[in-house]
């Protein structure tokens, strides 16, 4: 089965009256049809063979119940893998059944010829159907024939016919009650957004179609789930893509659907390869390519050869001989034909024969391999680091930029973080080799550039809220309750039960419905200059890390701009885990006095090795200013003021230059101030009480009043928001770190709801400053998802906070902040000396 094909027979005749062995054939037929309906093509077929027996007993060999019980187990056959006795089979029936009776027989043997590669053969299949049927007499039939003809359409890249049969069988599914074609139709819609880009319409139709499923053909989810996973792949998900592929590779195989199987491999190749583990796709592809075969279907054994062809190029050392093996395969995809796939083989080509420096063959195979509008993302940006490999210096440069233009403008299609962050990981590679060429030039200007370029484009999108949709409000209520027993069963010693798997139920099914929000269209203005950058930032410096083999830095004064070599990267995430390590056992409970002195000791001696990887060669060039960091990777995470050189002196940090200039045009806009206190935070309500002095007529949450929905609400347009809760980092879905309130936990999903964001929030909790960083250093997380929303500043932690050090710290931090010092001086002001602080001011400082 091709992504979304769906099986086509005819419904079973009532059993005959009068004659048992007919009636005993056709109900066992009615068994075999709802068999395959919901993707059971092993019982089915046991369930046909069975009629089979019963007429041959009777001595019935020749008749139409016959012919369509062989039609029936010619799909049930096929889908089990043996395609060529499905045509047989095919062959027989066609003998029994009279012309009237054929059009059926006539989609079915389109579906199995596609499936052999034999698409034109298939489409004049599809088309005797269609002439044969007749929407009075036969609706559903027709209605499946174009459902599958559809997909023949969009395999050949014929977007508008595939549109129009998908629309046409919807309407006749409407009109004659068929609620399963209806839901196929969504499904198959949902796909062919999937090849027209359009992710967000994809996922929310593949969310409809699996709320349909669920009741009425359950069977059908796993192969939904594979389409998903490509959805996902092509957002640049791979890791939610490999468990969704994970879990369909095991029902799809025990529902014996041979040919959906063997495609989860193929797709578990491309994530693979997306995580950039090429060992792991060669494997995968070798395995889809095992599966196609035994079906027979070169066309797909063909793109399995080239996703191992992709593989092998990221893992191999030899490639002459892999640019011979990319040109035969070419022209075996073209024959096939498989046009865009043969591009593909063609680029690799190109890609190969430059880096054995045959520029010339490489500059031949690319003059055939221009891509079409309605290739792959991914071809498109092959495209143009094939032609920045065969390109002199300055040209290349151009060719690359122009990849990551054709990214951005992917990415503005998208509506929330979790996609705009993820589609990032296709730009990798043209990102990195214009970071690489910059350096190796050595000029400042372009090294900045093609550094802002590399990191941070997410938020850079204006925020978008997702629609207001009662099943994902329905499920947000019941995460923080399910959270908030969580909680309450942790404190008491009790068992967790299910409540893990359920609170994970809810976060999908709330990250399924942020994946169908589409952009609103507005762009964004380009990443800010070096020039840009000296006129903003006065007497301060700026410390943009530099992601590579070695770690380096851009310092950037408004004087002077340069490049500082510093250690692996390796070496300076080996400290930082150790010095985090440190903080967080110090910020427990009292600790026995030698205890604290080894801690003590351990902890200046890591946050000293820290400062020798990441910071002390940069000091002779920051003097005693002001500091702006723009980390990359792991360094997000590093408590800076912890760092000897650093402690005292205001640091900012922001995920890009341009998210720091963009930060520092927000006005801090007058508004209320709201304070609130969450549940079991001893210092949590002095903390709120001591800081409410200072703000006359701000709202106070406390207690039962601080609930997630009065935060949000009194968050909305407000001046400064103040949270003293307990903080939890996810790790794994960074949207849904969490604040502890009085009814359940706020989310940093919540934030997406937000109207009007807080110019100023100080979240007073342990490690919620953390982020998860995805590939071109995009962020995720509580206090990015506030600086992707629009709020200024966000001062928050990344590792546990002392209740005895947390208090003073915040009193005195606003007792400056009210008296009009910038967040990042009064933070910096607030920490004693002496104290290690994980307190970090985030966005504009």
């Amino acid at each position: 089965m091709t992504a979304s094909a769906i099986p086509a027979e005819p419904p079973a005749p009532a059993p005959a009256a009068g004659n048992a062995s007919a009636g005993e054939a056709a109900a066992l037929h009615a068994a075999g049809v709802a068999a395959n309906a919901d993707m059971r093509p092993a019982d089915a077929a046991a369930s046909l063979r069975q009629a089979l027996s019963v007429l041959d007993a009777a001595g019935e060999h020749r008749s139409v119940l016959r012919g369509r019980i062989l039609l029936s187990l010619a799909l049930a056959e096929s889908e089990q893998g043996h395609v060529d006795t499905g045509l047989q089979l095919l062959a027989d029936a066609e003998q029994l059944l009279p012309p009237g009776h054929r059009g059926t027989l006539h989609g079915q043997r389109a579906m199995l010829l596609r499936r052999t590669g034999r698409d034109d053969q298939a489409l004049t299949s599809y088309g005797h159907a269609l002439a044969e049927l007749s929407e009075h007499d036969e609706p559903e039939e027709v209605a499946r024939v174009l459902l599958n003809r559809a997909v023949l359409h969009m395999a050949a890249s014929r977007p508008s016919a595939a549109r129009a049969d998908l629309l046409r069988c919807a309407a006749i599914a409407d009109r004659h009650g068929y609620p399963r074609l209806a839901a196929k139709s969504v499904h198959n819609l949902g796909y062919l957004d999937y090849l027209a880009g359009d992710l967000p319409a994809a996922l929310g139709r593949y969310a409809d179609a699996a709320h349909r499923y669920a009741t009425i053909l359950p069977g059908m989810l796993a192969v939904l789930s594979l389409d998903r996973a490509r959805a996902l792949l092509a957002a640049g998900l791979h890791t939610d893509a490999d468990a969704e592929l994970a879990a369909a590779q095991h029902r799809l195989a025990d529902q014996r659907l041979s040919q959906d199987h063997a495609e989860t491999h193929l797709a578990r190749a491309d994530a693979a390869l997306l995580a950039g583990q090429p060992q792991a796709a060669i494997g995968w592809a070798e395995a889809a390519r095992d599966l196609f075969r035994r079906r027979d279907n070169p066309r797909w054994t063909a793109r399995a050869d080239l996703a191992a062809l992709r593989a092998t190029f990221e893992a191999s050392a030899d490639p002459a001989g892999l640019a011979q093996h990319a040109v035969a395969l070419r022209e075996h995809l073209a024959a096939l034909p498989l046009p865009e796939d043969a591009r593909l083989a063609g680029l690799l080509a190109a890609r190969a024969y430059a880096a054995a420096g045959d520029l010339d063959r490489a500059a031949g195979q690319l003059a055939t391999c221009t891509p079409r509008r309605l290739d792959r993302l991914d071809t498109r940006l092959l495209w143009h680091l094939a032609r920045a490999d065969t390109a002199p210096a300055r040209t290349a440069a151009r060719h690359l930029t122009a990849g990551l233009s054709a990214l951005h403008r992917a990415r503005e299609q998208l509506g929330v973080p979790d996609l705009r962050t993820g589609v990032a990981v296709h730009g990798r590679e043209l990102a990195h080799r214009g970071l690489r060429a910059a350096l190796h030039t050595g000029r400042p200007a372009d090294i900045f550039r093609w550094a802002e370029r590399a990191r941070a484009q997410a938020l850079l999108l204006p925020p978008v809220r997702p629609p207001d949709d009662p099943r994902a409000a329905a499920a947000l209520a019941e995460l923080r309750g399910v959270r908030q027993s969580m909680r309450d069963r942790e404190l008491a010693g009790h068992p967790l039960g299910n409540l893990p798997a359920r609170a994970d139920a809810l976060q999908r099914v709330l990250r399924e419905h942020a994946w169908a929000t589409a952009a609103d269209g507005h762009s964004v203005a380009p990443p800010v200059s070096l020039s840009g950058v000296r006129a903003l930032l006065g007497t301060a410096a700026m410390v943009s890390y530099l992601p590579g083999e070695r770690l380096r830095a851009l310092v950037v004064t408004s004087r002077t701009a340069r490049v500082v070599d510093l250690a692996p990267p390796g070496q300076a995430t080996e400290a930082l885990l150790r010095l985090r390590a440190d903080l967080d056992a110090q910020a427990g409970r009292a600790l026995p006095d030698r205890l604290a002195t080894a801690l003590a000791a351990a902890t200046a001696r890591d946050s000293a090795a820290l400062a020798a990887a990441v910071l002390d060669p940069l000091l002779p060039l920051l003097g005693d200013a002001e500091v702006i960091v723009v980390p990359t990777g792991a360094l997000m995470a590093v408590p800076w003021s912890v760092l000897p050189g650093l402690a005292g002196r205001p640091v900012t940090v922001a995920p890009s230059a341009t998210a720091w200039a963009a930060a520092r045009a927000r006005s801090a806009r007058a508004g209320p101030v709201a304070l609130v206190c969450g549940p079991g935070n001893e210092r949590g309500e002095p903390e709120v009480a001591e800081i409410a002095a200072r703000y006359p007529g701000a709202r106070v949450l406390v207690g039962g009043r601080a609930t997630a929905e009065a935060t949000l609400a009194a968050a909305d347009g407000a001046s400064l928001v103040h949270i003293a809760a307990h903080g939890h980092h996810d790790t794994d879905n960074p949207l849904f770190s969490r604040l502890d309130l009085a009814d359940g936990p706020l989310f940093g999903y919540d934030l997406q709801r937000l109207v009007a964001p807080p110019a100023t929030v100080v979240l007073s909790s342990c490690d919620i400053g953390m982020h998860h960083i995805r590939p071109g250093d995009e962020a995720l997380g509580m206090a990015a998802a506030l600086v992707g929303a629009g709020t200024r500043t966000v001062v928050a932690s990344v590792c546990r906070v002392p209740d005895e050090d947390a208090m003073p710290v915040m009193a005195t931090f606003h007792r400056l902040l009210t008296s009009g010092w910038a967040a990042a001086n009064a933070l910096a002001t607030a920490v004693p000396p002496g104290m290690r602080s994980g307190f970090i001011c985030f966005g504009a400082g």
